[in-house]
């Protein structure tokens, strides 16, 4: 059994570990952003005006925790699977893409009704 050696192995191992990074800054920036859209719109209470605590203390780290962990899980696979750098980016902006429009979706205003 025959192995190949690689010219620099170090060198795609740092490669990998920068676009890891670069996903997981790009996701955690991803998340503040659709979270930031989104709060003022959710800030203030419904019930005697008094302020939506939870846009602060439960939606903002979720929004900034997904962000990180969905482009860097997809990084990871596709990793593991493709051996083409722009497959791998692609993966990671297409996550992006998803996970911002799902939670500016999710944030959506509710459409008012009038009643019959």
């Amino acid at each position: 059994m025959t192995t190949t050696r690689r010219k620099h192995p170090e060198a795609e191992g740092r490669a990998e570990t920068t676009g890891g990074c670069l996903s997981a800054a790009l996701g955690g920036a991803a998340g503040l952003g659709s979270w930031a859209v989104a709060a003022p719109r959710r800030w203030p209470g419904e019930f005697e005006t008094s302020p939506n605590w939870s846009v602060l203390y439960l939606d903002f780290p979720a929004m900034v925790l997904l962000g990180v962990a969905l482009p860097l899980l997809a990084w990871t696979v596709a990793a593991r699977t493709a051996s083409s750098p722009a497959l791998r980016a692609g993966a990671v902006l297409l996550t992006l893409a998803l996970f911002v429009a799902a939670a500016l979706c999710w944030y959506a205003p509710a459409p008012t009704t009038t009643p019959l």
